[in-house]
């Protein structure tokens, strides 16, 4: 009785597995259909567009540079913050297009973390304000630290 009892045991949960919901909607027997492959062909090269026009804007966007440097160096108020706010946003950008290619949950708390940085940089806040987005920032490497999966070296 007892190995039919293990038997009995052992096929139920397999019964049960095939007859729960399965969210792969155009499958069939475990390869792609043709619809699913349309969209995710479809995604993938529209992200890779998206992703290529956000480099080409970055390139571009150096062009800037030499303006920033001079006002700098001429002295004019608020250049250096100019500089600051460029690079915070082309970082973000960067950030962006990796979070596109990697598609982890890690990148898209890194790239939170300096756009919530840059935003207290750059902007003229109230004190309140400033402590509520370092409570935010503190919480994402809270999350980053404890919640996310830790990698293996």
């Amino acid at each position: 009785m007892d190995n039919e009892e293990k038997e009995v045991q052992e096929v139920k949960p397999d019964a049960a597995e095939g007859k729960r919901f399965s969210p792969r909607f155009f499958e069939t027997r475990g390869k792609m259909g043709n619809v699913q492959l349309v969209i995710h062909w479809l995604a993938t090269t529209i992200m890779t567009l998206l992703t290529v026009v956000i480099l080409a804007a970055v390139i571009i966007s150096f062009l800037r540079i030499p303006e920033l440097f001079k006002a700098l160096i001429s002295g004019n108020e608020g250049s250096l913050i100019a500089i600051l706010e460029f690079v915070a946003s082309v970082i973000i950008a960067l950030e962006l297009i990796y979070v596109i290619i990697a598609q982890n949950l890690e990148s898209v708390i890194e790239i939170l973390m300096i756009a919530f940085t840059r935003e207290l940089i750059i902007r003229e806040w109230q004190m309140w304000e400033i402590m509520i987005g370092v409570a935010v920032i503190a919480g994402l490497f809270a999350v980053k630290k404890f919640l996310l999966p830790k990698k293996e070296k």
